[in-house]
């Protein structure tokens, strides 16, 4: 009994002994967050700026039209000289109009045939009414002096037709500058004849005001369209702009512009849309074909979050940041971008004023990862 009594110690002794000393397991490797140079860290600011823009242009002409005769005739003489700067209404070719005068004068002189000839033809039928009814005439002279009236009217309104046009033909021979404008040079000479079919008398350009078009990618462009219109339906007045040129030579141009219009079609190939603006012109210093650069600054400055464009990353989802959370840890944030200013870039929705932006220029960083930023 002792011996198992001393066995049944020992075994105890044993277990216990095993218990005091369990087999631990090792502890989990800890992972060093990833040190970042401040350097590369970028802290969003807000900013307030006068929204601005300035894109190459091209000077064009509102309207050009090339002149042509509407009758044809010898070329009498031309009132104007290459490059005169002209009136609308201005006098500026004269035609020989003999031609035409003498068809005015067997115009008139048909047409003074003609209602003689309708007169006659009522007093005709005025009479047959008396006579067919006393029996003197048949009923077929009756129809005839009738139908004699309706022919003399035709006739009558045949002559006034061609004495009009005989008159309209006289005025053609007068060619008026339809509009204000610079003129090139004649194509004809004193003597030459003219006609409809043949080269314009002249080309006739409308300097003042003029136009200047410049191209805008269709993303910008269906952001302001969109933007105008979500403003007008909310009652808000949409910004104004100062639109000016610059010239050759980095020469401001000493008038100011406005909007016009957008063109009715996009370049479907380059994904761009021409936009206009209208400038006065008064003495002629823009022409057409000129190149020209287009400027524009909102007349009211604006507060925005500002980070570099090299900061903003693009991928199906749209446009974002890496930021550093106040975790320490790397976090994507959403962003809908805003105007360029420079080299940095408003943002509109998606950071707030300090937060901390990570450069792209760095590798391996992503969204969950631990990090230290370095002085």
């Amino acid at each position: 009994m002792r011996a198992g009594f001393l066995y049944s110690l020992s075994l105890i002794a044993v277990l216990l002994s095993g218990c005091d000393n369990p087999e631990k397991e090792a502890p989990p490797a800890t992972v060093a967050p990833t040190t970042i140079p401040g350097s590369e860290i970028t802290i969003a600011t807000a900013r307030t700026l006068q929204p601005a823009f300035a894109l190459p242009a091209v000077v064009e002409a509102i309207q050009t039209a090339e002149i042509l005769p509407e009758v044809s005739a010898t070329l009498l003489k031309n009132h104007f000289s290459a490059g005169d700067i002209v009136n609308e209404g201005d006098l500026l070719v004269e035609l020989n109009d003999e031609n035409y005068r003498s068809t005015l004068n067997a115009a008139k002189a048909d047409l003074a045939s003609a209602k003689a000839n309708a007169l006659q033809a009522e007093s005709n039928w005025k009479r047959a009414q008396t006579l067919i009814t006393d029996g003197y005439i048949s009923q077929l002279d009756f129809d005839k002096a009738k139908a004699n009236i309706s022919v003399a009217q035709a006739s009558v309104g045949k002559a006034q037709a061609q004495l009009e046009k005989a008159q309209l033909d006289i005025t053609h021979t007068k060619i008026y500058a339809p509009f204000s404008g610079r003129i090139s040079k004649p194509t004809y000479a004193i003597g030459d004849n003219v006609s409809p079919n043949g080269k314009p008398l002249f080309e006739l350009v409308q300097l003042d005001p003029i136009y200047v078009a410049t191209s805008v990618e269709l993303s910008r462009y269906n952001t302001i369209v969109l933007l105008k219109a979500k403003l007008e339906q909310e009652g808000q007045d949409i910004p104004d702009f100062d639109v000016t040129l610059s010239l050759a030579g980095d020469i401001d141009y000493p008038e100011q512009g406005h909007f016009q219009n957008w063109s009715h079609e996009s370049t479907e190939s380059s994904g761009m849309i021409t936009a206009r603006a209208e400038f006065p012109n008064p003495d002629g210093l823009l022409l057409p074909g000129q190149n020209v650069t287009v400027k524009g600054k909102a007349l009211q400055a604006i507060t925005r979050i500002m980070i570099p464009q090299t900061h903003v990353r693009q991928d199906q989802q749209g446009h974002f940041v890496f930021m550093v959370n106040s975790n320490q840890v790397v976090e994507r944030k959403n962003i809908e971008v805003g105007i360029r200013d420079g080299k940095d870039w408003a943002i509109k929705q998606g950071l707030t004023e300090g937060d901390r932006v990570i450069s792209p220029g760095l590798q391996g960083i992503k969204p969950g990862l631990d990090v230290l930023i370095s002085e």
